[in-house]
Formats: structure tokens, C-alpha cells, sequence
């Protein structure tokens, strides 16, 4: 037997740090990275105080210690790169804002720092304590840290949760040719995160101008990277994407600064992205100004090894040594960064001592709680929404619900270069695995972008081009999809504007298929909306018909905040008459009456609603059947059915989907609130068994509600409210 080892494309290197490599350097380099660290390490310092005073709430992640590393790389960048990073990121995104107000007039060694700058450390000081005048209002404290006019994209609690946002970042910079870098950075745990190797992998497959930033602190809280993993080379993982790799001792940052060029270098020439990874060391415990030996997990020698190699002790040492600057110089670096924290906390705090507090004008107003849960619509002004009654007949053809995902997208991507298809297969086989991107990808190149079987790392690339100005559309190939994607859909995209404060929005839309009683199992077949609707920020849209969805597609995609639209399977072939012109808009948030009558209302959606339209008619019962369209909690149109429930006093929530994973309940406890006075009965629903649908034809079919039990339901609120039902006996399924 032979066996031949495998070469993979990519490799693994170590930058081994010359002394040729000082004079490759101006002054006016390193002035910027001494400026960069020591404005990070004194506002980390700083920080620390605040938190041993207790006036940081929540945790305050310390970088003591790994600075160089983030400061190095920044200041060989160009001061418009994107950055985004996890929880431990006050060092880079301080940093960062200075660079990103860097020019060539500016001078710190006879300025110190300028007034923007100053202005910019004040803000974010005041973000991490929770201020009003924070960055974002004080609503990302210390871990989600965001300021898009410096490129601080926003920095993620989620370990590796940023890491696929900013291959989206990257995506669009790449889109529109801005020549933009994005770095992304993380720590050692976030490197056995399946986000990241989501990540790898896309960035590698579409080329993306993006550098990978591991600072590698050696520990993940306590976890060592031996205690993480087998293969402690961390350089294997990028390596084994196809991105090559490289190691840098990130305790020193002129050595930090060569290998980002080298990296910024090859990207610009290969078209490829770059991982870096940066050996560092976090002098302190996860969250505290207490040192990790506190707790047993490292050694006092281990953490005074480190302690020798600090970089600030490494810069004054080696520049003087060579003349590069003088200790005076140092010293004026320092006490520019030094005042500048100090007028930060300053402006934050009033007392001394342990009387110390934050200064009470500073809090924001806590009425503004629910402010930028969603958008205020105001992208919708002018627009003159329609319904089906407002177009004659001779206005329109007849449509297939299918045809209508296809050409309603279509009919936008003519209109707006910004819209881009993501999914697996949506530029295959004549438009995807049932045809809801027909004709698409010949039509519009380059803008059908097929995916891996990588649901988080495609849904977070989306959320990331969607924050970079792009107009994302992705197709989950079933409904439960959606489960493995959920830290990027429901955790980063749907809570990405209240977070920020509604300093940026999501603009995506997901679609998502619901196969209905097609045997695909109990794994294939959830409605996603009522845990989509239990989370803030997405809008919900159930179109029944193809009239519908064009209309609600063209909302979905005018709409400023992530839009879910769902589709199930059983409409495919239902055909409606549509308008020649697709260009016209169903409103966000109104339900249709479908049947007009004055004994019960049946709310409904999707699947059930020509059920529920067609056993009315055939029983002659008197009921409203109101098709609620806008599924998200916020947006159901509850002025539709309170003016129904008035005139009826009773109402059934009739659904397809398990009971398990209905809305029901939701939406008639609201009813139940809002309307109580009005009810001659409880609110009454329809849905499916517990059990999810399985396999099995008969078990399926037993799973899900049908017309049947809505009869059933009928006959019992009848009965229960004394009325005569129209017809005697009990219709077959």
C-alpha cells in the first residue's frame, strides 16, 4: 500500500521579526503605532478603574496586555478599512477611531491628539458605561461597540458571531469595487466555532478582500488551547480553507505592522483573503482587573514571562535603543493619550474616591426603550398601496404562486443593481431546486450567488452586505433551515438596529420554503413564524396567493428591516390573476377580509385561508374571513379584526402548522386583552396535533389541521353560543 501525502493550496508560515525590518519604517509609522497602543492601553487602564468602582455595568473584557497586536494592524492600514470584532475589542475599536481621524497634517508629538479625536474617545467611553451620548446611546455598552463613519462595523457578544457579518462586509466592498479591506477580529475560542470555518470557507470561495485577526491570548476564559483542541497549530484551519496563513509575535507591534502590509500587499495582488494570527496575552482574568493565576487556571511564572515581553516596555526599550524617538518623545505620546482618557472619564463621572458615580444627565431617557425596535416606515412615503379590486381585469394574467417568486424578484433586480440572490442551487438547474429563481441567473450575472451547505455563514455574509449597503435576498431550502442559521437571523440581523440604536438598519429579506404535505418529515416541515414573530425586529409576511406576493415582495424589498417571507409549498401551483405590471405594493400590516358576514371571524393565513373561504361558502355560515398577511407581532393588523370582533363577538385563529409551533396563542391572548368586552366567547383555535409531521402519508395528514377540524370547531362555538348551525351534519374531510 502507498500512501502520498495531500498538498493542500494554501500554506502556514512564521514571520520570523529582523533587524532589517526597523529601517523599512518612517518616524512618522512608528509615532502612529506608539499613538494607537498607547491610546488603547490607557483607555484600557481606565476602564478597569471605572469597573473596580463599579460603575461598569455588565462586564468590561480587558485587552491588557494584547494591544500591539491590534495596533500594529491598524496603523498599517488605510484609514478607511472596516473592522469589526468580538466582545474583547475596547483596544481595537479605540484604536481604530483614531487612525480612522488620522492625516497628514496631523502631528501628535506637537499636537497631541486633535478634537475629533478626543471627541471620538469621549463617546465610546461613555457607550461602554451606557450613556446617552455613547456611540449608540449607551444600548451596546462594552461588547457591541459600533461607529460605521470610522469603520467600527460593530463588534459581537457572540463568539464568532461577527466573523460571517464581515464576509458580508467584505462581499459588498468587493461588489462595488471600493478597493475596501475588512478586518475581522477574534479570539483563540472562537477558532473551533463552526461560524468561523462557515466563514473560511466563503471568503476563500469568493475571493473576499478581508484579513482574518486571531489574537491568540492563549485562553478562552480558562480554557487553554490545549485543553480546546488536538491539533494545537492553529494555522491548519485557515490553511485548510485554501487562505494562507501567517504567525506573528503580537507583543510586538512593529512586527504586527510588517505583517498586515505583507497581508494588505497580498490581497491587493492574489485577490485572495489572509488570516494572521497574533500570539498575545491577556495580563488579567476574562472580565476583571484580577489576574488569571487568581484562579488556578495559569501560573504567576507563566504570567511574569509574559509580563517581561510587555509591548509598551518593548517600544520605549527598542526605539530609544536605535533613535527612532527619544524617551521625550515617548513621554509626549503618552501624555497625549493619557489626557485624552482623562477627559473622557471626566466628562462621565463626578466625586472622588469611592464616592465616585456616574453624572445623572448622562443616562438616557428610559422612555426610549422600545425606540428602533423596527423601522418607522417612512421608506414607504409616497408609495400608493393596492389591492387585487383596485385593477381590472384586462390589467391582468393569470399567475402561478411559483411564477410569482421568480418574476416579482426579477422585475426588482431590474431596478436595483443592489439586489442579490444567496442560496444553495439558486443558480442552478434553470432556477434552483423548484424554480423560484427561473431565468435569474442568465438574466442578471454575478448576482445569484450559490452557497455551500452553510446556512450561518450565507445568512451572516447577507446581514453583513446588508449593513454595507447591498439589498440581500436568501432562500433557505426548507423552513427548519433556519434553526442552524439562528444566531445570524434571529440574535445579530433582527436585533442589529434596536442594539445600534437605529444607527443601522438590515435590509434583507429570507425566503422560506414550507413543503406541506409532501413527505419530507418532521425535520423539513416547520412554519417558522411564530418564532420568527416572537423575536424583535423582523417583519413577517404569509402571502396566499400570487397577487399577494408580488405585492408583498415589493414591500418586503422597499422595507429597511429584515423581512421574512414564507412560502409554502402546497401554493405553488395556485394561479391568481396578477397585473401585467408587477410594479405595485401590498401594505405591510393589513390584513384581507376575504368573506364578509356578521356571526364569527375566522383569522387565517396561507394555506388555510381558501379552506376556510371555501367551507364558509359551502355551509353557508356568516363569517368574516380575515387573511392576516403580517404575521410579526407588532405589525397584525389588530384595527381589521377589532372592527370584526365587534360585530361578530366571536372569533377562531385557524392554522395549518402543529400546535407546538403555532401563533395562535399569541395572537388570541392579544385579542383577548385588547378585546375583551366585545367577546361573547373565548378565543378558539385551529391547528395541527402536537407531534411535528412525519413521513408517514396518514400521520401527516393527522398532524396538520384541515378543513375538517374547522367545521368541528364551527358546530362547537355554535352550540356553546346557542345558535343554529346552517348545516345539519358534519361535512366528510
Amino acid at each position: 500500500m502507498k500512501l502520498t501525502d495531500i498538498r493542500p493550496k494554501a500554506s502556514g508560515r512564521t514571520y520570523e521579526f529582523g533587524e532589517d525590518d526597523w529601517s523599512s519604517l518612517t518616524k512618522s509609522d512608528l509615532v502612529r503605532i506608539v499613538t494607537l497602543f498607547l491610546v488603547a492601553r490607557r483607555f484600557e487602564e481606565k476602564i478597569l478603574q471605572l469597573d473596580k468602582l463599579d460603575l461598569v455595568h455588565g462586564p468590561a473584557h480587558s485587552s491588557i496586555g494584547q494591544e500591539g497586536g491590534a495596533a500594529g494592524c491598524i496603523a498599517a492600514l488605510p484609514t478607511g478599512t472596516l473592522i469589526n470584532g468580538t466582545h474583547r475589542a475596547h483596544h481595537q475599536c479605540v484604536a481604530k477611531a483614531v487612525n480612522a481621524l488620522y492625516h497628514d497634517q496631523f502631528d501628535p508629538l506637537t499636537d497631541g491628539l486633535d478634537e475629533a479625536m478626543q471627541r471620538e474617545i469621549k463617546a465610546m467611553m461613555h457607550e461602554i458605561l451606557g450613556l446617552k451620548d455613547g456611540w449608540t446611546g449607551g444600548r451596546g455598552g462594552s461588547m457591541h461597540l459600533r461607529k460605521a463613519e470610522l469603520g467600527i462595523m460593530g463588534t459581537n457578544a457572540i463568539v464568532a458571531g461577527g466573523i460571517p457579518i464581515a464576509c458580508g462586509h467584505a462581499f459588498a466592498e468587493k461588489r462595488r469595487e471600493s478597493g475596501q479591506l475588512t478586518v475581522t477580529f477574534f479570539g483563540d475560542g472562537a477558532v473551533h466555532q463552526g461560524a468561523t470555518h462557515e466563514s473560511l470557507n466563503l471568503a476563500a470561495l469568493y475571493r473576499l478582500p478581508m484579513i482574518f485577526f486571531l489574537e491568540n491570548n492563549q485562553y478562552a476564559v480558562s480554557m487553554s488551547v490545549e485543553q480546546s483542541t488536538y491539533e494545537t497549530e492553529l494555522l491548519t484551519r485557515p490553511v485548510a480553507h485554501g487562505i494562507d496563513a501567517i504567525r506573528v509575535d503580537g507583543m510586538n507591534p512593529v512586527a504586527v505592522w510588517h505583517a498586515t502590509r505583507w497581508a494588505r500587499d497580498y490581497i491587493k495582488r492574489e485577490g485572495r483573503p489572509v488570516f494572521i494570527l497574533a500570539d498575545v496575552y491577556r495580563y488579567y482574568h476574562q472580565s476583571s482587573s484580577i489576574p488569571g493565576s487568581a484562579f488556578g487556571y495559569r501560573t504567576k511564572d507563566e504570567e511574569k514571562s509574559w509580563l517581561k515581553r510587555d509591548p509598551w516596555s518593548f517600544l520605549q526599550t527598542e526605539l530609544v535603543k536605535r533613535n527612532q524617538l527619544t524617551p521625550d518623545e515617548l513621554d509626549r505620546l503618552d501624555k497625549a493619550a493619557t489626557s485624552a482618557v482623562e477627559a473622557a472619564y471626566e466628562s462621565c463621572v463626578e466625586g472622588d474616591g469611592s464616592a465616585t458615580k456616574i453624572r445623572a444627565n448622562l443616562w438616557p431617557d428610559i422612555s426610549t426603550v422600545d425606540d428602533h425596535l423596527s423601522s418607522d416606515m417612512r421608506e414607504f412615503e409616497g408609495v400608493e398601496f393596492r389591492e387585487h379590486e383596485d385593477f381590472k381585469d384586462s390589467e391582468m394574467v393569470p399567475m402561478s404562486f411559483i411564477e410569482a417568486i421568480s418574476k416579482s424578484v426579477g422585475a426588482r433586480m431590474e431596478k436595483d443593481e443592489t439586489i442579490h440572490v444567496f442560496g444553495e442551487d439558486v443558480a442552478n438547474m434553470r432556477g434552483g431546486t423548484v424554480g423560484a429563481t427561473k431565468d435569474l441567473a442568465a438574466k442578471f450575472p454575478g448576482r445569484l450567488i450559490n452557497t455551500p451547505i452553510t446556512e450561518s455563514g450565507f445568512c451572516g455574509l447577507a446581514t453583513g452586505a446588508a449593513l454595507s449597503g447591498l439589498k440581500p435576498i436568501i432562500e433557505l431550502m426548507y423552513s427548519d433551515f433556519f434553526l442552524v442559521a439562528g444566531d445570524q437571523l434571529l440574535n445579530q440581523a433582527g436585533k442589529i438596529r434596536h442594539l445600534f440604536n437605529g444607527t443601522a438598519n438590515v435590509p434583507l429579506v429570507l425566503r422560506s420554503r414550507i413543503p406541506g404535505a409532501e413527505g419530507y418529515g418532521s425535520q423539513h416541515s416547520m412554519d417558522p413564524a411564530a418564532i420568527f414573530a416572537m423575536y424583535p425586529g423582523w417583519k413577517v409576511l404569509a402571502p396566499s396567493n400570487a397577487f399577494d406576493y408580488v405585492g408583498l415582495m415589493n414591500s418586503a424589498l422597499r422595507c429597511t428591516d429584515p423581512v421574512l417571507v414564507i412560502e409554502p409549498q402546497d401554493l405553488h401551483r395556485k394561479k391568481t390573476l396578477v397585473p401585467v405590471d408587477l410594479d405595485y405594493y401590498v401594505e405591510i400590516g393589513k390584513a384581507k377580509r376575504l368573506r364578509l358576514g356578521d356571526q364569527i371571524t375566522i383569522i387565517t393565513t396561507q394555506t388555510m385561508v381558501d379552506p376556510c373561504c371555501q367551507l364558509v361558502d359551502k355551509l353557508g355560515v356568516s363569517a368574516d374571513v380575515l387573511d392576516l398577511r403580517t404575521l410579526s407581532q407588532r405589525d397584525i393588523d389588530y384595527a381589521a379584526i377589532e372592527e370584526s370582533v365587534k360585530k361578530t363577538g366571536r372569533v377562531v385563529i385557524v392554522e395549518q402548522t402543529t400546535r407546538g409551533t403555532s401563533l395562535g396563542s399569541l395572537i388570541a391572548d392579544e385579542i383577548q386583552r385588547r378585546f375583551f368586552d366585545y367577546l361573547d366567547q373565548p378565543v378558539k383555535r385551529v391547528t395541527g396535533k402536537w407531534a411535528p409531521p412525519v413521513v408517514s402519508q396518514v400521520l401527516e395528514m393527522a398532524a396538520l389541521a384541515g378543513s375538517k377540524d374547522v367545521e368541528v370547531m364551527l358546530r362547537e362555538m355554535f352550540a356553546d353560543s346557542g345558535l343554529e348551525f346552517p348545516q345539519g351534519e358534519l361535512q366528510s374531510a
